[in-house]
């Protein structure tokens, strides 16, 4: 994938803050496909013994690489869960904000926070 990009960081997004809906299978190549980076990141096959995966749906998704699963899973979950999966888009760019809590825009850098309340007392 490429760099820091709106179209990639919406597939991040996505799966890092809504992973809870990814299927058994995609959890499964999901997991397969990190232990696979860090094999390659710290020259440690014995990473790999702990999470290869048999599962041939897993398997079957990770066919493409993981760049093309990503997006499927990304896609997936847009479709399936619309309703649960928050967007937390800029009020004055319409860019996405890092997470689902932030008030500041990552693209912009408006801020929404809330105004503090203080006391007249």
């Amino acid at each position: 994938m490429a760099a820091s990009t709106p179209d990639r960081h919406l597939t991040l997004y996505v799966v890092n803050y809504f992973g809870r809906f990814m299927t058994k299978a995609e959890w499964l190549a999901y997991h397969a496909f990190i232990t696979e980076g860090k094999v390659k990141a710290h020259n440690s096959p014995h990473l790999w013994d702990d999470m290869e995966t048999s599962d041939p749906e897993a398997l079957s998704l990770m066919a493409d690489g993981v760049d093309a699963f990503l997006l499927r899973v990304r896609d997936r979950i847009l479709r399936d869960h619309p309703h649960q999966v928050v967007l937390n888009y800029c009020p004055k760019c319409g860019g996405l904000a890092k997470t689902p809590k932030a008030r500041q825009c990552r693209w912009c850098h408006h801020h929404w926070h809330a105004p503090t309340h203080r006391s007249t007392e």
